[in-house]
């Protein structure tokens, strides 16, 4: 069955780059905003459950619509970018809405959009009212199961070097990388696949002190809904007792927080999304 064409109203930005927008759709027009962060590889309209978001958004009368953001690391921009980047780019979009009235904005962040939240939460410039963390999965751990120890240790040391050498901006070769993300800096991979590298917040070895530094920098209320049929964490992973230790670890966890049964990474199951799009109308209530 083919695709069902629909509308969405372009918001252009006034960023650190040509061409920033972001694509408006849902209840266009409604009071409160919620922007959507794709992960690697994402940029506007690539992540299915959006769309069936948004509906569900406007049907309930949430008074909230979706804005998709365009930032410097949407598509293959993500190997030379980093969170630091994609949290301007956010910023600049958080200004515009609040320019134009939005009463309240929250950030819902997809796989490394995730990430992108809780870099957000860091800043105290341009605050929103509410995160929701949505396929928080670790990049280290997924790629560990993909490479032997020994492969992965020696690109990570490689990485190092280049760093050291202020060579991060670099572009490491697809051999270097094992072909897993192309194209991608020497800075990018290491922050990626290393452990304690600047994207590495969702690892389940992370240390207490470093997981509720994390969990503890939310402000505002969090909602975390992890994947019930994640296929990039590691088989051996017992979700439940992750999410529960990131509840405990902030105060600003919601309570809701958990798993979403029979969801893949980017929940392209009707049923999950239905799951999905009530856990997340519900919280939009607590903001």
């Amino acid at each position: 069955m083919s695709p069902t064409p629909y509308s969405v109203i372009v918001h252009p930005l006034d960023s650190h780059y040509k061409g920033a927008c972001a694509y408006e759709q849902g209840a266009t027009g409604s009071k409160n905003a919620i922007i959507f962060i794709g992960g690697l590889g994402d940029g506007p309209h690539t992540v299915p459950f959006v769309r069936p978001l948004a509906t569900h958004l406007e049907a309930t009368g949430t008074g909230y619509s979706i804005f998709e953001i365009r930032m410097r690391s949407s598509f293959t921009g993500y190997g030379y970018s980093s969170l630091k980047d994609d949290a301007e780019d956010i910023a600049a979009l958080v200004r515009y809405l609040r320019d134009i009235g939005k009463e309240k904005v929250v950030l819902l962040g997809h796989s490394t959009g995730s990430q992108d939240c809780m870099e957000y939460a860091k800043r105290t410039d341009d605050p929103v009212d509410g995160f929701i963390l949505q396929g928080p999965v670790s990049d280290r751990q997924a790629v560990e199961g993909l490479l032997e120890p020994e492969e992965l240790q020696e690109s990570i040391e490689l990485a190092a070097e280049m760093i050291a050498e202020d060579r991060g901006e670099e572009m490491m070769t697809p051999e270097q990388v094992y072909h897993i993300y192309k194209p991608v800096t020497a800075y990018r991979w290491h922050s990626l696949v290393a452990k304690g590298g600047d994207d590495d917040y969702f690892s389940s070895d992370l240390d207490e002190d470093v997981v509720a530094e994390f969990w503890g920098r939310f402000n505002k209320p969090a909602l975390v809904l992890y994947s019930g049929e994640e296929e990039h964490a590691p088989a051996s992973l017992d979700k439940e007792t992750l999410v529960e230790s990131w509840k405990k670890a902030g105060p600003k966890v919601h309570p809701s927080s958990g798993i979403v049964p029979g969801a893949s990474h980017a929940i392209a199951e009707p049923d999950a999304q239905s799951r999905f799009n009530e856990a997340v109308a519900e919280f939009l209530k607590d903001v």
